[in-house]
């Protein structure tokens, strides 16, 4: 008889590499529209190009390199910076952008 417990920790296993996967997916993509997006925008709101290129693409690389070493805390602090460019940074640059035009 199998253990029901045993299938819950493997469900939530599973669902944690989901969640990495897709904050790996957003910092890459986050990543590539900082790169492409004009310098003066991020001068605009304050903050530096470079710092948010290197802030999304070291996460994603911390993510994929360090947890499967077993550094699992590295994970969240990966989320907590695309989660700040997603929802503070990018529509700062997108207002600015959309007033500029």
């Amino acid at each position: 008889m199998d253990n029901p417990v045993i299938y819950g920790f493997q469900a939530l296993a599973i669902l944690e590499l989901v969640i990495q996967a897709l904050v790996v997916v957003l910092a890459v993509v986050g990543a590539v529209q900082a790169a492409m997006t004009r310098e003066d925008a991020f001068y605009v709101i304050d903050r530096k190009k470079t710092n948010w290129i290197l802030a999304l693409a070291g996460s994603a690389a911390g993510i994929v390199l360090l947890v499967p070493l077993n550094v699992q805390f590295i994970w969240i602090i990966g989320a907590v910076v695309v989660g700040v460019y997603w929802q503070d940074v990018r529509p700062s640059i997108r207002e600015v952008l959309g007033n500029a035009q």
